[in-house]
């Protein structure tokens, strides 16, 4: 069997879609699955990164964002038994779907619907013109489509679809690697540089470019300034165009000494940083974010986690048990829960345990790359 995996970005870009697609790959190549991904050229780090399995950096016709044109996958993926495409990966799904069209039973696609195309001003309109025209029939000749979340997918763009197709939908929930994400003892060295030998900290993670403008970085800036701790410390790990932006947002509130921008980190440093951490914040704002996989890497670290109350995330988190939800752009009610956690240290350490057992027991890598072999054999 043949696998292709087709996704719009991937490691080490900093992004949930490609963090997800690299470690199926990493998973069905360890079992010695025959398996390609296919992802545009991003930047010049992409050359960094080192895999053991086949990555193919393709050069788009044209690129914007994270869009690119790449009409060479109908040749590249011509031989292919299993195409598992990562959606939304705009530019890719023309070719795909022609394949298909082409070759039909002889090629199985799978469609992986990561989450909602959503944009403001043209880009809003472009995305409802290509959701009618492409996604549409991307859909139709799918043979089997994976949801993250039923509760996501029942709540937004692709619900209609779903209720005339449910025999095609399967709930697959994404991953985390629990041998690599575990507790341990705060890194010396960290405490050490940043000077926080007697302070707690809350901890963000994710990529601060435009394209993923819906962290919501901005509202847990102004949650933090609504602490008002001197005893707290806010780092914020990642790299994008709007990292300047964050920055500027919070010597405004003359939090420059209580922000730590780490900028980009390489995965193996993640888990120190988590660690590092009291509480960690995943303050999305909407439809965009569907899963949050970083919610899954602080819980099998043992850390309490504070996310926002949306489709796709609370499935994640469980509300008073292993985390809490907030209301999305409610930068009041969020520092209200953060403080809650900051202040009752014991309800916390049971938050982190309760998340840890869970994430063993229910999303290792191992545990859900099974089920999708299972929808690649249906």
């Amino acid at each position: 069997m043949k696998i292709a995996q087709i996704v719009s970005t991937f490691p080490p870009y900093q992004g949930g879609m490609g963090n997800v697609a690299y470690y199926i790959t990493d998973q069905l190549s360890q079992l010695k699955f025959d398996v390609t991904v296919f992802t545009p050229q991003q930047q010049k780090k992409d050359a960094d990164f080192t895999s053991f399995f086949k990555l193919h950096h393709l050069y788009p016709q044209i690129k914007y964002g994270n869009a690119a044109l790449v009409l060479q996958l109908f040749f590249r993926c011509w031989n292919f038994n299993v195409i598992h495409f990562h959606y939304p990966f705009i530019g890719a799904a023309i070719p795909i779907v022609l394949l298909k069209l082409l070759k039909r039973r002889k090629v199985k696609l799978i469609l992986h619907y990561h989450m909602d195309l959503v944009g403001k001003g043209w880009r809003r309109l472009f995305f409802k013109l290509y959701n009618f025209c492409v996604f549409k029939m991307m859909l139709t000749v799918a043979d089997k489509i994976i949801v993250t979340s039923m509760d996501y997918a029942k709540a937004y763009n692709i619900a209609s679809y779903l209720q005339k197709n449910s025999g095609k939908f399967i709930e697959i929930s994404n991953g985390v690697d629990v041998q690599f994400f575990q507790p341990k003892a705060r890194s010396f060295s960290l405490v050490q540089k940043y000077s926080v030998q007697n302070k707690k900290i809350i901890l963000f993670v994710g990529a601060l470019d435009s394209a993923h403008y819906f962290k919501g970085v901005n509202y847990l800036i102004k949650a933090f300034e609504l602490l008002r701790r001197q005893d707290v410390k806010l780092v914020i790990v990642g790299e994008g165009d709007l990292k300047q932006v964050y920055k500027d947002l919070a010597d405004s509130y003359s939090l420059s000494e209580q922000v730590i921008f780490t900028g980009y980190l390489p995965d193996k440093d993640l888990v120190d940083y988590y660690n590092l951490s009291d509480i960690f914040v995943l303050p999305s704002i909407d439809k965009s974010e569907a899963f949050g996989m970083v919610l899954l890497e602080a819980m099998a670290c043992g850390k309490p986690v504070v996310a926002s109350d949306l489709p796709g995330l609370r499935k994640v988190v469980a509300k008073k048990i292993d985390g809490q939800l907030v209301r999305p752009k409610d930068a009041q009610h969020l520092a209200g829960q953060i403080n809650y956690l900051l202040d009752h240290k014991e309800e916390g350490i049971r938050y982190g345990l309760a998340g840890r057992a869970k994430v063993v027991a229910k999303y290792s890598w191992p545990k859900i790359v099974e089920k999708i072999i299972a929808v690649y054999n249906l």
